[in-house]
């Protein structure tokens, strides 16, 4: 369970599904973020994760499933190639596709973040399931 090669096939995913918006991790700086592209961009970050009760053995077994947060940061809201229409790619890609050594993915939660000067903010969670985390 490496987060960042996690991360890098969410993004390779994207890129292979949604044209015309940029998509690349999340910016070490994001209050000094500056969306250069000229419609739109897609971010992905690590969010967290969740562990389950571990199971009482001689070691610690517990099931793991990674969060995945994407803001998406796009001009425009109904057209052809606003908001609403780039939610749904980014739903359709997303949902069911297993990085490397995890399981399917599923969305969790799309929210409303706001507008700013005519650019519309969505944030998206996703689960990663990853299996189980063994330790002694």
């Amino acid at each position: 369970m490496n987060i960042n090669i996690i991360e890098k096939d969410i993004i390779d995913q994207l890129q292979a599904n949604i044209t015309g918006i940029k998509i690349e991790g999340f910016p070490d700086s994001p209050a000094e973020y500056k969306l250069l592209h000229p419609k739109g961009a897609v971010l992905v970050h690590f969010q967290g994760g969740n562990y389950s009760i571990p199971e009482e053995n001689s070691f610690i077994q517990q099931a793991v499933s990674l969060d995945f947060a994407l803001t998406l940061i796009i001009k425009g809201l109904r057209d052809k190639n606003g908001a609403y229409s780039y939610i749904n790619s980014i739903i359709s890609a997303l949902t069911g596709f297993a990085p490397a050594q995890c399981n399917k993915m599923y969305l969790t939660k799309v929210e409303f973040l706001g507008e700013d000067r005519g650019l519309w903010h969505y944030a998206f969670s996703f689960s990663v399931p990853t299996g189980n985390y063994s330790s002694i």
